[in-house]
């Protein structure tokens, strides 16, 4: 999947696999949990990923051109997303919240904050790695989402004392 010689397009088809991953974790999670605050907060990341994968979208159709791809829902269903942004398996991630149906929101967003974390390392990580420059500024800007989504969860765990 990500070699680090991947041009811009391949970035962005990267990118877009792992948001998609992660909506699918952080979508899963939500209904694997019974504390009210929790589900609240891994629906919020959901649609937070959701709208990465449309901008991610919007800038690979921009690229794309004449050649751009099929409307959001079918070209969603072509790309697989066996793994979520912090490079866990979706499963794995998952396999982590399982066992814990009766987690309490605190508990929620520390998973959701060490999601977040490795998330952006992870694109970090890639953005070192990249051969193309314009794909490394990709990576990096994903980065700074990532810190933006750290952020919000520290802000959360902070207002729950």
């Amino acid at each position: 999947m990500i070699r680090g010689d991947e041009d811009i397009t391949e970035g962005l088809l990267n990118a877009f696999r792992l948001e998609k991953g992660a909506h699918q974790f952080y979508t899963a999670a939500a209904e694997r949990m019974s504390d009210a605050g929790g589900v609240a907060m891994f629906k919020k990341l959901a649609s937070v990923e959701e709208k990465h994968m449309l901008a991610i979208y919007d800038l690979y159709n921009g690229l794309m051109g004449e050649r751009a791809p099929v409307p959001f829902d079918e070209f969603r269903k072509g790309q697989s997303a066996a793994f979520t942004e912090s490079g866990k398996r979706v499963e794995a991630a998952l396999a982590g919240v399982e066992s814990q149906f009766f987690m309490d929101t605190k508990a929620v967003l520390n998973t959701a904050l060490a999601e977040e974390k490795s998330a952006r390392e992870l694109y970090l990580n890639m953005a070192q790695r990249a051969a193309d420059p314009s794909a490394a500024s990709l990576y990096k800007k994903f980065s700074e989402d990532e810190e933006f989504h750290i952020r919000m969860v520290e802000e959360a765990l902070k207002a729950l004392g």
